[in-house]
């Protein structure tokens, strides 16, 4: 699990190199908005993916990349593939202001990195556990 949770941890912070560049690069910010929405729509699919297929993936992480898919992701890019004509101040996404919304997300996402950290810190726990107690020579 550990190296799941490193890999996820990992990714996640790939994803913001990777969105920060793309809005540095691509000057037309509905198009960079798209492209970037559809990354972290993708990233929190496979977060929730991860933990509806296999149960000991259901931990913070998995809690937190449903916060992320389902109430940050998914409603921001649906709002403003529905809302293209109008300015990113003038959409409301779940009633809230579009600017106001996206710091929100925001603090979803840091959420989600807290808790893919945590998730990394008990399974190296765990695993260190194991380690030390697996037994060594046996006969």
């Amino acid at each position: 699990m550990r190296r799941y949770f490193g890999f996820l941890l990992i990714l996640e912070l790939l994803v913001i190199g990777i969105v920060t560049t793309i809005f540095k690069f691509i000057p037309d910010r509905m198009t960079a908005g798209a492209i970037a929405g559809t990354i972290f729509v993708l990233l929190g699919v496979y977060i929730v993916r991860g933990g509806w297929k296999e149960r000991e993936k259901r931990t913070a992480s998995y809690y937190a990349g449903c916060l992320h898919l389902f109430l940050s992701s998914l409603p921001l890019m649906i709002t403003r593939l529905l809302n293209q004509s109008a300015g990113f101040e003038q959409v409301n996404v779940l009633g809230l202001p579009g600017p106001i919304f996206h710091r929100v997300s925001t603090t979803i996402y840091m959420i989600l990195l807290i808790a893919t950290i945590w998730d990394f810190v008990r399974a190296s726990k765990a695993q260190n556990l194991k380690d030390a107690t697996w037994p060594r020579d046996v006969g």
